[in-house]
């Protein structure tokens, strides 16, 4: 028998909580559902014997994709533009690359065509890469050219259907400059030496102005030096400019970028006369990273030198030449000494043999003797010069001097060293030679007081000895 009447608060709880466990029960179930226990793991490597899921690749659901990407938008004379193509289609599908092969990509010519290896791609695609080297026809004008759009030819294996997939046309502009920058390095320090390579192309119709490229603005950035170089093709000009910049400043959270620079061209039969109007071409700002290696610090750089770079000639001016004129003047001076060494070794001197008073009178009276036989008038002054020096080369034999010593010394000096039994009379004939050759008075009566005065001086050394 059912009871009846008014459900008091014990039963109306019960009710709630068999109403809420189906409910919860259910909640439980489907967030097993939704989130296995596979999906719940730790950071890092997965745990033995779970797998990680896999990474989804946004892709287009078509069945043949065609992805097209050229080396560059601008193109100059007698340079080759390279075209990729990237080529995706789905597993069971046959696609017909040898239609890749036979493109015609009018205006432009293939020079070349190369198609790379097979790749999988997410497991569930083929993927492989063709490049066309393309090139313009001779004589083409600047403006505007367009790659055309392609289309290969596929069969779906599974689905049973065949169809054409289709690539998106690409323009590519020819123009007469081309100007490329790049540095040898985008992350410095403090005071090091970047390179920036700046490259021109153009036609040899069209003149670039290069004067404002001499010693351009790098700010921040401080210019070194500059150097250029010319190159020439049958139908292009190549200039290449090497700019060396450096930085002084600290780092930190600034940015640092080489600005752009500005390049300036013309073509002279198209000018005004008098007037040029140039074209401009920019290179884009190369940004530069500068490693912080110090705290920041409020002390100002103006004072701090930074690398001195120094052209080649005064390298040689002030390193080399001084070197090599140090070296010359050793080898000069102990070359010198060493060769005489040499010399002395290889070619001995031979002494001469002493000269002996007799020897010495001998010539005075050889010379007497042929001066008093003489009577050429004119002579006369050398004659007495003559017998001047055979005196007093033999007065100083007597005293134990050499020619040379005997010469050199005064009437004076020769009469000191002499005996002084010998002075009295070799002074007197020596005044009188003297008086003769200074005073240019030669008389023929002083001239036989000389050779009486000599023979006396023969008569007294004999009586000495």
């Amino acid at each position: 028998m059912r009871e009846t009447g008014d459900r008091g608060p014990g039963r109306e709880k019960r009710d709630f909580a068999c109403y809420l466990l189906p409910v919860a029960c259910s909640l439980l179930f489907a967030s097993c559902l939704l989130f296995p226990t596979e999906s719940f793991g730790q950071y890092g490597p997965s745990a033995p014997g779970l797998e990680k899921p896999a990474v989804e690749v946004p892709t287009t659901e078509r069945p043949v994709e065609i992805w097209v990407y050229p080396s560059t938008q601008r193109l100059v004379t007698d340079k080759t533009l390279l075209l990729t193509v990237q080529v995706i289609w789905r597993l069971g599908i046959n696609v017909a690359l040898e239609d890749l092969e036979k493109t015609d990509m009018s205006p432009f010519k293939v020079e070349k065509v190369t198609v790379g290896e097979r790749q999988i791609f997410e497991n569930e695609r083929d993927f492989r890469i063709v490049q066309y080297l393309l090139s313009l026809p001779e004589g083409a004008k600047e403006g505007e050219y367009i790659v055309p759009s392609f289309a290969i030819s596929y069969v779906d294996e599974v689905e049973k259907r065949t169809g054409k997939a289709s690539s998106s046309p690409v323009v590519v502009r020819k123009v007469p400059i081309i100007a490329q920058a790049h540095v040898d390095r985008d992350v410095v320090e403090t005071g090091d030496i970047i390179h920036y390579n700046l490259t021109i192309l153009h036609e040899k119709d069209t003149e670039v102005v290069l004067k404002n490229l001499e010693r351009p603005s790098f700010e921040p950035f401080t210019l070194l030096s500059t150097s250029y170089r010319k190159t020439q093709t049958p139908h292009l000009q190549k200039t290449t400019l090497d700019y060396a910049l450096s930085i002084y400043e600290l780092g930190g959270e600034k940015k640092y970028e080489i600005p752009e620079l500005s390049l300036y061209y013309y073509k002279p039969g198209q000018t005004k006369k008098g007037t040029i109007e140039t074209k401009e071409v920019r290179t884009p700002p190369i940004p530069i990273i500068i490693n912080k290696l110090l705290k920041t610090v409020d002390v100002p750089l103006e004072g701090v030198k930074g690398p001195i770079s120094y052209r080649r000639a005064e390298l040689y001016a002030y390193g080399y030449v001084p070197i090599l004129l140090g070296v010359t003047m050793l080898l000069f001076l102990f070359g010198q000494v060493g060769l005489q060494r040499v010399k002395d070794s290889l070619f001995p001197i031979q002494e001469r043999p002493v000269e002996t008073p007799e020897i010495a009178r001998a010539q005075l009276s050889s010379l007497l003797s042929a001066i008093r036989a003489s009577d050429n008038p004119e002579g006369m002054g050398q004659d007495i010069e003559g017998l001047d020096k055979a005196l007093r080369y033999y007065l100083g034999s007597l005293a134990g001097l050499p020619r040379e010593r005997s010469l050199s010394l005064s009437t004076v000096q020769l009469l000191e060293v002499l005996p002084r039994e010998l002075s009295p009379g070799a002074g007197e004939v020596l005044n009188t030679l003297d008086r003769m050759i200074f005073g240019g008075r030669l008389e023929k009566n002083r001239l036989e007081e000389v050779f009486n005065g000599i023979e006396g001086l023969f008569k007294q050394i004999e009586v000495l000895k």
